[in-house]
């Protein structure tokens, strides 16, 4: 291969190979960058700037009653100041991606989590 062949980035010289790798995985980065934005922009409302918000505006984002929001509260992401709850942009994602169903795929039953469901509860009266 000719020196006028090769590419010198950062000192170290690049053949076409290496060249289309890079580009490749520009590429792909790119694609993913544009998936996540996509994503978020459901979500996101336009021109809002807080960091965040209140149990009626993430329920609005989410699409749900507020009620349902406050009666499952104890097992949704969130954050707590003081007795105030908050939700963020990544907690709305994180809810939403916890009800993903999938009607294609059957439900694959995770052995250990059905496992630790027969535990006792560490509340359960103590024996004599």
């Amino acid at each position: 291969m000719s020196a006028a062949a090769r590419t010198n980035v950062g000192g170290t010289a690049l053949g076409p190979v290496e060249l289309q790798g890079i580009t490749a995985v520009m590429s792909l980065l790119a694609q993913a960058g544009r998936a996540d934005g996509q994503r978020l922009n459901g979500l996101l409302a336009p021109g809002s700037q807080r960091l965040h918000l209140g149990y009626s505006e993430a329920a609005e984002r989410l699409n749900v009653p507020e009620k349902w929001l406050r009666e499952r509260i104890s097992t949704l992401p969130h954050r707590k100041f003081g007795k105030f709850v908050q939700f963020t942009e990544e907690d709305l994602l994180s809810i939403s991606d916890m009800h993903f169903v999938n009607p294609g795929k059957p439900a694959q039953e995770d052995h250990e989590s059905s496992l630790m469901a027969l535990q006792p509860s560490k509340r359960s009266r103590k024996r004599f």
